[in-house]
C-alpha cells in the first residue's frame, strides 16, 4: 500500500532507487483485488487473504530502502520518517474510522456499538492488532460484526515502521563505514527475520487460539523479506557493482507472478496462518520485487486500469471491509441474500470510495505539505482522537444510548451479550485462563466429608455452570471447574487423538489423572455434545471403574443459525416485538440420531445408580415444538449454546441429578458396611 516515489517525467528522471515502479504498483493492485475477492466471497479468490502478506513485503521493501538511502546521504531522522508515514496513513484512516462510527450509530446495538467504539480508538492509536488479538477465540464476535477488523494490518505496519528505522539506524551508526554499515544491517535483518519466522512456525502449530495472526512477532519476517531485498540493492550500488542480480530477468518475474496468483486462487488453510505455507506468497512477492521487470508504461503492468487500482489500493483496502460489514447487516435485516449483483455493487462502491478517498484525502495531505505541516498534521490527529475519545466516554456513560433503537431489540442483544459463565475460569484453546488456581470452585465451600464434583468438558459443558452451581449449593456439594474451549472430554490415546490439538490432549490427560488420583471429586459431570457414543462410553467406563459417579448431560438443540441475530432481523421486519418463537421439533434440530447414538452407548449402564443422564431437551421442547424464544427471552445465545439469561430453567434437572448421585453413593456405602 506504499508509493514508490513520484512518477517520473521527461524533464526529471529520479535516481533508480527512488523511481516509481509500475511493477510494484501492479503488485499492489493484485493484492487489494485479491483481498476484496476473498472477503466478498467471489469465486476464484479462495486464497485471496494472502494479499495482506504481499502488502507487507512491499512496505518492507519500500520503507527499508527509504531509511537506508537517507542514512547513506547522512540525513536520516526517525521523527521525519514517522511523520512521513503518518501523513500517508493517518488522514484516510481517521476519515474511515469516524465514518464507521457515524454509520454504526444508526445500525448497531448498544453493546456492539460500545465494542466498535473501543476498536475505533485502538485503530486511531494504531494498536488495533492488539485489540483484535485479545478479542480472538471461540466466543469472539464474528468478523462480520467488526467494521474495523482489517485495521489490524495497518497497526502492525506502523509498529514495523516504529522499530525498523530505530534498529537499522542504530546498527548503521555503530558500523564505521557505509559499506560495513549496510553489511551489518543485512546481517541484523536476517537475524530478526529468522527469529520471526521461527516464532511464526512454532505458533502456527502450538497457538490453538490463532492469536499469532495479529502478531508482529509472527509476521515481522514478511516485511523483513522485502527489507532484505532493498538492503541487498543498496549494497550493490554502494559497492559500485554494475552487474545485474541473477533474479533480474523476465523468467524470474513471471515465476513470481505465477506463484502469487496461484496462492490467490488456491484455497490455502487460513486457520494456521501465518505458517509454513505463508512462505509461498512471500517468496513470490519477493521475486517480483527483486526481478524489477515490467516497468514500461507500454506493457501490461503499465495499463491505466491496473495502475489506477494500485494508486487507490490503500483507500480501497480501508473502505472495502466496512462496506461489506454494513451492507451484510442492511441486506440481512431486510431478508435479502448476497448474490452476484449485491457483490458487484459492493465492489464498485469500494472502488468508488477508494478513488474519492485517494483524491480528496490522501493526495491533499501528501502534496500540500505547506498547508499540512508536521505540527498541523499532528495537531489535527490529536484533536480527532480527543474528540472521538470524548464521544466514546459519553457513550459508555449512557450505556451505548439504547434509546436510539427500538426497545424490543434489547432482549436479543442481552442474549447475545452474555458469554460463557465464569469466563475467568474457562480455559482458552491454549489451556490458559485468567484465574490463578488450577481449578476454580463452585457450589458449597470445601469441607471434610462433604461430597465433591467436577464439571469437565468444553463450552457446551461450561454453559450449564450457573444451574449446576445453584444445584450443588442446594445439595451441599463443593465443585471444581475443568472446562476448556473447543476441547471435549475424552480418554487420550496417541493413535485415536493424534489430530486433536496438543493443549486439549494435555488438558484431558491432566484432568483424568487429577480425578483418578484421589477420592474426590467423586461426582464427574460430563457433556456429550461433541463426543461420539464410543468415546463417551470409554470415558464413563474409566470413571465408573474408579468408583466415581458420572452425570452425563445429553445433547441439546443445533439451531443452525445465530438466534439473537435472526430474532433481531425478524423483529425489525415485523416492526414489533416477537415474544415467542417455536419451531417443529424435527430430527435435525433435535439431533435425534446423535442422541440415540449416545443413549445406545450408555445403555449398558442403565441399571447402575452411578451413571445418571440429564436430558435438557424437555425444558425447551414440548408437544412437538421447540421454543427458541419464550416469554420474550432467547433460549440460546448463538446457534447452539444456551443463553445465560434464563439458564436457571435447567436448575431442577441438576438438582435431581445431584440428589440421585448422593443417594446412590449413600446406598453403596451402606452395602460396604
Amino acid at each position: 500500500m506504499e508509493k514508490t516515489g513520484a512518477r517520473p517525467t521527461a524533464a526529471s528522471k529520479p535516481a533508480i532507487a527512488d523511481a516509481f515502479r509500475l511493477d510494484i504498483n501492479a503488485l499492489r493492485a493484485l493484492s487489494v483485488v485479491a483481498v476484496l475477492g476473498f472477503h466478498f466471497k467471489i469465486p476464484g479468490f479462495a486464497g485471496g487473504f494472502v494479499g495482506v502478506d504481499v502488502f507487507l513485503v512491499i512496505t518492507g521493501y519500500l520503507m527499508t530502502a527509504k531509511v537506508l538511502n537517507e542514512l547513506k546521504l547522512g540525513r536520516f531522522s526517525p521523527w521525519t520518517f514517522w511523520m512521513m508515514r503518518m501523513r500517508r496513513i493517518y488522514p484516510a484512516l481517521a476519515v474511515l474510522t469516524i465514518a464507521s462510527v457515524i454509520v454504526g450509530w444508526f445500525v448497531t446495538l448498544p453493546a456492539e456499538y460500545l465494542r466498535h467504539l473501543l476498536q475505533a480508538l485502538s485503530a486511531l492509536t494504531l494498536l488495533s492488532n492488539f485489540a483484535f488479538k485479545s478479542d480472538s477465540g471461540y466466543f469472539a464476535m464474528a468478523a462480520q460484526t467488526k467494521p474495523l477488523l482489517h485495521t489490524w494490518s495497518l497497526s502492525l505496519e506502523w509498529q514495523f515502521y516504529f522499530f525498523m528505522p530505530l534498529i537499522v539506524g542504530l546498527v548503521w551508526r555503530l558500523a564505521s563505514r557505509s559499506t560495513s554499515g549496510i553489511t551489518a544491517v543485512i546481517v541484523t535483518l536476517q537475524i530478526f527475520a529468522a527469529l520471526s519466522l521461527a516464532w511464526c512456525l512454532w505458533a502456527s502449530e502450538q497457538d490453538a487460539t490463532g492469536s499469532s495472526y495479529f502478531s508482529l512477532q509472527a509476521r515481522a519476517w514478511e516485511p523483513l523479506a522485502g527489507g532484505l531485498i532493498a538492503a541487498a540493492e543498496v549494497r550493490r550500488r554502494s559497492e559500485g557493482s554494475a552487474g545485474r542480480s541473477w533474479l533480474q530477468s523476465p523468467v524470474a518475474a513471471l515465476a513470481g507472478w505465477a506463484l502469487v496468483a496461484g496462492c490467490v486462487v488456491y484455497p490455502l488453510p487460513e486457520a494456521r496462518w501465518p505458517g509454513l505455507l505463508t512462505i509461498l506468497p512471500i517468496l513470490g512477492s519477493a521475486i517480483i520485487i527483486a526481478a524489477r521487470q515490467g516497468s514500461h508504461e507500454a506493457g501490461l503492468l503499465g495499463a491505466a486500469a491496473i495502475q489506477r487500482v494500485g494508486d487507490w489500493s490503500y483507500s480501497i483496502y480501508l473502505w472495502h471491509w466496512p462496506v461489506w460489514v454494513f451492507a451484510l447487516s442492511w441486506l440481512s435485516v431486510r431478508g435479502y441474500g448476497v448474490g452476484p449483483t449485491q457483490k458487484t455493487l459492493m465492489v464498485l462502491i469500494s472502488l468508488a470510495l477508494g478513488a474519492i478517498s485517494y483524491r480528496y484525502v490522501e493526495q491533499p495531505f501528501r502534496i500540500r505539505k505547506d498547508l499540512w505541516t508536521p505540527r498541523r498534521l499532528l495537531g489535527a490527529s490529536i484533536v480527532s482522537f480527543t474528540l472521538l475519545a470524548g464521544f466514546v466516554s459519553l457513550t459508555f456513560l449512557n450505556k451505548g444510548f439504547p434509546g436510539r433503537l427500538p426497545e424490543y431489540l434489547l432482549s436479543a442483544e442481552l442474549a447475545r451479550r452474555t458469554s460463557t459463565p465464569r469466563d475467568e475460569c474457562f480455559r482458552n484453546a491454549n489451556s490458559t485462563k485468567k484465574a490463578a488456581e488450577a481449578y476454580c470452585s463452585f457450589g458449597s465451600a470445601p469441607a471434610a466429608g462433604k461430597p465433591t464434583a467436577i464439571l469437565w468438558g468444553d463450552s457446551y459443558a461450561n454453559q450449564y455452570l450457573e444451574p449446576i452451581s445453584a444445584a450443588a449449593l442446594d445439595n451441599g456439594i463443593h465443585g471444581l471447574i475443568a472446562t476448556q474451549s473447543a476441547c471435549r472430554a475424552f480418554v487420550d490415546d496417541d493413535a485415536a487423538y493424534a489430530d486433536d490439538q496438543p493443549p486439549c490432549r494435555q488438558f484431558n490427560r491432566a484432568t483424568l489423572a487429577f480425578v483418578l488420583a484421589q477420592a474426590g471429586p467423586n461426582i464427574v459431570v460430563l457433556n456429550s455434545n461433541g463426543s461420539g457414543g464410543a468415546e463417551m462410553s470409554a470415558l464413563a467406563e474409566r470413571l465408573l471403574s474408579a468408583g466415581k459417579t458420572v452425570v452425563v448431560i445429553m445433547p441439546l438443540l443445533e439451531i443452525g443459525f445465530d438466534l439473537p441475530q435472526r430474532w433481531i432481523e425478524n423483529q425489525i421486519r415485523a416492526g414489533k416485538a416477537i415474544s415467542e418463537w417455536k419451531v417443529e421439533a424435527g430430527p435435525a434440530i433435535t439431533r435425534s440420531a446423535f442422541r440415540e447414538e449416545i443413549a445406545h452407548a450408555l445403555d449398558r449402564y442403565r441399571d447402575s445408580p452411578h451413571l445418571i443422564k440429564v436430558d435438557p431437551l424437555p425444558v425447551v421442547c414440548e408437544q412437538g415444538y421447540c421454543y427458541l424464544i419464550r416469554d420474550g427471552h432467547a433460549n440460546f445465545r448463538d446457534a447452539a449454546h444456551i443463553s445465560n439469561v434464563n439458564a436457571l430453567q435447567y436448575r431442577g434437572l441438576f438438582d435431581a441429578a445431584f440428589r440421585a448421585a448422593l443417594r446412590g453413593r449413600t446406598e453403596a456405602e451402606k452395602k460396604k458396611d
